[in-house]
């Protein structure tokens, strides 16, 4: 058994712990335990690492902006053990094959833990939903992938088990004529009106299993709230804000609001009402990003989301309490995987970072192919060290492992 000893965040506390490790999972939590293998964690606090369950790594199809292998480093040194890769790339993935053909690819280059979101604009096979992580829909064009026929939407949800993730944006509510120029402009054109008449549309329809993704609007939180959805919120809606000089590296859909807003928001994450953390990596290259009106909608975050949750909690904005539960907790169970908590029968997945440790934020440091962060300049505090599934995976800030170290949930034969 191999012993783990530091001071460790759990139930809302930080308290001296000596975990027992065992092919990758705790198996024993005690103050002082035996073991072949003992590290012992002298400076920072363990938290559990984050679980991303929303992100973009762009491959197949789109690699000259991001690939599973440059997605999951970033994500590594992000502090994220666990992404779900969503299905709009190059084949889309809504056949069998180009789902087995995705996992192929990521198998043999993702550092860390990962999960699959496969499309649902029709109907699935069970041998299907067995297979995959989880699902996803768009009521709004995306990149490669038109809006989902609403009227199909009570056949294709009827006997669907796992997570299903929506991109609540009305596709008939976006103002197409709007010639835009900046920020502002974007934010007129896909008004929160767009995501509240989606999520309003879904709660008359629906009951239950239903989650809102990168909810950009008070009003929607509320309506998934009465509905009994649950959300997530992504780092740039509520660290970011249009009266910033973000130009079109702020160009991301549903947009980034006012700062009202984007303070309304955190006061919901604070109150509970936001099920999720989740960044959305969606990056583009900067060339794509040079002019505003062509520009693609989507921004680079995984490695950022929480470092930046964390320097939150250091300027009083976010409790240690809310950030456990939101990035670490509540995504495992909504995806259903053994991570996000320090407890017997869970994957040893932990982070080691000093809470002082304020660092700011430049993307020459960053692990991402395209080269650019919208949170240039602000504050954030990253891990030092890394443990997945009870392995040393990032030490003192550099990684120890090999592409391919990352391993498939739920993991089956094919």
């Amino acid at each position: 058994m191999k012993i783990i000893e530091g001071k460790f965040y759990v139930d809302d506390e930080i308290k001296n712990l000596s975990l027992g490790i065992e092919n990758g999972k705790i198996v024993k939590i005690g103050k002082s335990l035996s073991g072949e293998e003992k590290i012992i964690i002298e400076e920072g606090t363990i938290f559990p690492a984050m679980v991303d369950m929303h992100v973009h790594f762009r491959e197949p199809g789109y690699t000259k902006k991001e690939d599973f292998e440059s997605g999951s480093l970033s994500a590594l040194h992000g502090g994220v053990t666990f992404y779900m890769d969503m299905p709009n790339t190059n084949p889309v993935t809504n056949t069998y094959e180009n789902f087995i053909s995705k996992l192929n690819l990521a198998k043999v280059k993702s550092y860390v833990d990962f999960g699959l979101a496969f499309l649902l604009h029709n109907k699935v096979p069970k041998e299907i939903e067995e297979k995959v992580t989880a699902f996803k829909i768009y009521m709004s064009e995306t990149t490669g992938i038109g809006p989902v026929n609403y009227l199909l939407l009570p056949e294709i949800l009827k006997e669907i088990k796992k997570h299903v993730t929506v991109h609540a944006e009305f596709n008939e509510c976006i103002k197409k004529d709007i010639e835009e120029k900046n920020l502002n402009d974007h934010d007129k054109a896909r008004p929160e009106t767009c995501e509240i008449m989606a999520v309003r549309y879904l709660g008359d329809n629906f009951n239950g299993n239903i989650h809102i993704a990168h909810v950009s609007s008070p009003d929607s939180v509320e309506l998934s709230n009465a509905f009994n959805f649950t959300t997530e919120v992504t780092p740039h809606h509520i660290f970011l804000n249009k009266e910033m000089p973000l130009g079109a590296l702020g160009k991301v859909n549903p947009p980034i609001r006012s700062k009202f807003i984007s303070d309304k928001l955190i006061q919901y994450l604070n109150s509970g009402l936001i099920d999720a953390i989740a960044s959305d990596h969606s990056p583009h290259t900067i060339d794509e990003k040079e002019n505003f009106s062509t520009a693609p909608s989507g921004l680079p975050g995984v490695e950022t989301s929480l470092p930046l949750l964390f320097q939150a909690f250091k300027d009083d904005l976010i409790s240690l309490n809310i950030i456990n539960k939101v990035a670490m907790e509540n995504p495992s169970k909504l995806l259903n995987i053994p991570k996000g908590r320090i407890k017997e029968g869970y994957d040893a997945d932990f982070i080691v970072l000093r809470l002082s440790d304020s660092k700011i934020i430049r993307a020459k440091d960053m692990h991402y192919k395209c080269g650019w962060t919208p949170f240039e300049n602000l504050y954030g505090i990253f891990p030092r060290t890394v443990f997945l599934r009870g392995e040393k995976v990032l030490d003192n800030f550099e990684e120890t492992i090999e592409p391919g170290f990352g391993k498939y949930y739920p993991d089956f034969d094919f």
